[in-house]
């Protein structure tokens, strides 16, 4: 089905590219795995399957890839659009239309679907992901793995040959990471899956063959038993020593509640309390309001009822000021970007010191001049959570801080929650990835039905 021959690819303004010294040859109905480091270029490949670049990319590309014969770009790229079809690791970038009914029936209409085959479509698929209690939202009230469903389940509608798929369980709570592995099981032997995967344990037993794209960017065929984890030099981390605490903090959420106008209630009498050095997790399915908690923390959203207090050395920080107190990593690595440079990010950063440490262990190889939103999905996430915690703010709220990431990058930022809780931060993390909670050893609250509870 896929050709793929030698090629070269530079990407404009940078001094990365992605290329292969060998033939490589994707057969029909093969699951085929990517793998390689956070930043690598594997996203970058899969643009290439799509025919995304060349066709509408500035770079300076070179060599063949055909698909059943034909180079992707040009008119075989219009010819392509419904055969190959592709997942991007952000789905709020894919949506269209502002609520979920009208987002799941535009690819089916954009390729004149008849109203019979869509509601049979709709019949199928919505409930196969679990898209019931989602259909009457808005596309703007969505969490990131009720997005990531609901983006997925439009793009198979419309019966795609191939699926290029760029961390497709990156938001999904296990209950939803679960069912996308049973579904890529009945899939299997019917059509073309390529897939960028983290989650190796879970994914392996499905894929047929193995992609590995190196730190250089080489893409090269791999083998199941090469497929090793990276070991974490550890004393990576601890090059600087932690400062004496300067703060006794203590942050107290006591009766919180809240839903949004015409939907169910979200939470419902939300109480916690944490102090200097505790890190504390957050589970719970998509769409239950984990996400919402933390902004009624950060004060960006407020309850209906209840309150959030800071006390700082046994005094209470006023409420107006509490943001000053908070750093907050988004979901979106995104929302944390305003400049065209990732150095303009850090231009009123004090610290100049710790800042060039964090940025030698997050990035092997960073362009300062280069833009922010030019970096791969993997490599945002780890600048969107540099740029928040060199603010040294006594309270960090992390949501979903490992997604994108591979082994390595996901040990360094493990040892950085733990450096910053030697120097008695507060730290709140909403993840899905039980490995690294486990690693944390930190206190587990589950958030469903509207109330908190903590695991035993």
């Amino acid at each position: 089905m896929f050709e793929i021959g030698h090629f070269e690819y530079k990407i404009k303004n940078s001094s990365k590219k992605i290329f292969c010294h060998q033939s490589i040859v994707i057969h029909n109905h093969e699951i085929v795995l990517i793998r390689g480091a956070s930043g690598s270029g594997k996203s970058t490949f899969l643009q290439m399957l799509k025919g995304i670049i060349p066709q509408y990319t500035s770079g300076d590309f070179s060599g063949d890839i055909f698909y059943n014969g034909n180079k992707l770009s040009g008119e075989f790229f219009v010819q392509n659009l419904s055969e190959i079809i592709f997942l991007f690791q952000n789905p709020f970038s894919q949506l269209i239309y502002p609520n979920v009914a009208e987002e799941f029936f535009f690819s089916m209409e954009n390729f004149h679907f008849t109203k019979e085959q869509m509601d049979q479509k709709k019949d199928e698929l919505v409930k196969a992901f679990h898209l019931e209690p989602i259909w009457n939202k808005k596309t703007t009230e969505l969490s990131h793995g009720e997005c990531q469903r609901l983006v997925l389940a439009s793009l198979l509608a419309i019966n795609p040959k191939v699926l290029l798929l760029d961390e497709p369980t990156a938001f999904l709570d296990p209950a939803g990471r679960e069912d996308f592995y049973r579904w890529l099981g009945i899939i299997k032997g019917s059509q073309t899956v390529i897939i960028v995967d983290h989650h190796l344990n879970e994914v392996l037993p499905f894929v047929d063959k193995i992609l590995n794209v190196s730190a250089e960017g080489e893409v090269s065929i791999d083998g199941p038993d090469s497929v090793t984890l990276p070991i974490f030099n550890q004393d990576l981390a601890r090059l600087i020593k932690p400062h004496q605490i300067k703060a006794i903090s203590e942050l107290k959420i006591s009766g919180l509640s809240f839903h949004y106008p015409d939907q169910k209630k979200l939470l419902e009498n939300v109480s916690l309390n944490l102090k200097s050095g505790e890190i504390s997790v957050i589970k719970g399915k998509n769409g239950k309001g984990k996400s919402t908690l933390f902004k009624i923390i950060a004060g960006m959203i407020k309850p209906i009822s209840g309150k959030v207090e800071i006390h700082k050395n046994n005094k209470l920080i006023v409420t107006k000021k509490n943001f000053l107190e908070i750093g907050f990593v988004f979901q979106n690595p995104e929302s944390h970007f305003f400049y065209d440079t990732i150095a303009e990010e850090f231009k009123n950063v004090a610290d100049k010191e710790n800042l060039k440490y964090f940025l030698s262990l997050f990035f092997k190889n960073i362009n300062l001049s280069s833009s922010p939103f030019l970096l791969s999905e993997g490599e945002k996430r780890r600048l969107s959570i540099l740029m928040t915690v060199i603010l040294n703010k006594t309270i960090i709220l992390y949501d979903e801080p490992t997604f994108g990431q591979d082994e390595e990058s996901i040990l360094i930022i493990k040892e950085m929650i733990l450096f910053l809780q030697k120097l008695g931060k507060i730290q709140i993390i909403i993840s899905h990835d039980h490995s690294f909670i486990n690693s944390l050893e930190a206190q587990v609250f589950d958030l469903q039905d509207e109330h908190l509870t903590r695991e035993a």
